[in-house]
């Protein structure tokens, strides 16, 4: 067998052949082997350089330097994302549109058609819902500041069923005096709203003298206020939150006193909106004890009559003392002497009070 391979060697075809075989697989392997098989691959110092020159490729530092600037520039997007996912937790802000849609066809459907007597609700009153249902006061009368008792004085206050109120004034001469002057009687009636007392009917009786005797008639729907007096009737268009001349001295029970001081006050004579200062706080001293009130009065002409409140603090703001100047100088002033918030029980029958 080897002398026929050496035969094939010696022949001069085959010598050709196996040539360009050779040649053929250097070529191939130059071709797909890459550089690395003409460095001299068997010196240590050579594989050394091959580490090298490896390293750098998973660095690119080309290619790989801007990919994080590009990632860091999206990072507030998902940071200004972030909020609204808060907010999912907390829908206490997109809550209030939705109420304010279902609240706001309410109170149009409510303020349209309003109830008999009712007024609209002011946004700026804070009304005291725990108001007294009954009050009476006494008062000793002076005609002079600081004067001797001449007279006696008596104020009830009594809220029926929680919707209606009745206010009564009765002021009574003491001594000789009586035999003079007859007792005076105001009275007012009317509803309880949500801005507070909204009167109905005003009556000024002085004695059985018709011609000192005036009425107010206070018709809310048609928002008109007749005055009747011995002279004739006067209709005269109604103000929005109108008092009587008695009932605004309680209305400070439900709106206390420097919330609203602009107060339209019928008299039974005519109706005008007085302007009411705050005088200060002042200490009364009275049978009650010392009385922590605040005193307003109405700015008005000094022609004109002027009324003084002083209004009790640990009371409700209740008058506990009143001084009216007339325009012919007299002064009529009631200090309060004793205070019942309690309203009478029904008498019991004759035999049980026996008992």
């Amino acid at each position: 067998m080897w002398n026929k391979l050496a035969e094939l060697i010696q022949d001069p075809s085959y010598k050709r052949l196996g040539i360009a075989l050779v040649v053929s697989a250097i070529l191939h392997t130059w071709m797909f082997g890459g550089l690395d098989l003409s460095l001299p691959v068997f010196k240590k110092e050579m594989h050394e350089i091959e580490a090298r020159l490896q390293m750098p490729k998973p660095v690119v530092r080309s290619v790989e330097v801007p990919k994080p600037e590009e990632t860091v520039a999206p990072a507030p997007e998902p940071v200004k994302e972030a909020p609204p996912e808060a907010n999912t937790e907390a829908p206490s802000e997109p809550v209030p549109e939705p109420i304010a849609e279902t609240l706001a066809p309410e109170v149009v459907a409510e303020t349209p058609p309003p109830e008999e007597g009712s007024q609209p609700l002011d946004a700026g009153l804070v009304i005291n819902e725990n108001a007294y249902q009954y009050v009476e006061t006494y008062f000793d009368v002076h005609t002079k500041i600081d004067g001797p008792i001449e007279g006696k004085a008596k104020i009830v206050f009594n809220l029926m069923d929680g919707a209606h109120y009745q206010l009564s004034f009765l002021v009574e001469a003491e001594g000789l005096t009586a035999f003079f002057i007859p007792e005076l009687l105001q009275t007012s009636d009317g509803l309880l709203t949500k801005t507070g007392l909204q009167p109905l009917n005003y009556v000024y009786q002085f004695g059985n003298k018709t011609d000192k005797t005036r009425k107010a008639t206070f018709d809310w729907q048609a928002k008109t206020l007749q005055l009747t007096t011995s002279k004739g009737v006067n209709t005269e268009a109604l103000l929005e939150g109108t008092q009587d001349i008695l009932s605004f001295m309680y209305q400070f029970m439900y709106v206390a006193p420097l919330q609203h001081m602009q107060i339209p006050i019928a008299t039974g004579k005519k109706l005008k909106v007085y302007d009411y200062s705050f005088e200060g706080e002042e200490a009364i001293n009275s049978e009650l004890g010392e009385l922590k009130a605040i005193h307003i009065m109405h700015s008005g002409n000094e022609s004109e009559e002027k009324t003084e409140l002083w209004l009790a603090v640990d009371y409700q703001y209740i008058p506990v003392k009143i001084r009216k100047s007339e325009k012919d100088g007299k002064v009529y002033e009631f200090v309060a002497t004793r205070v019942v918030t309690t309203r009478p029980t029904i008498d019991q029958p004759k035999e049980n009070k026996n008992q």
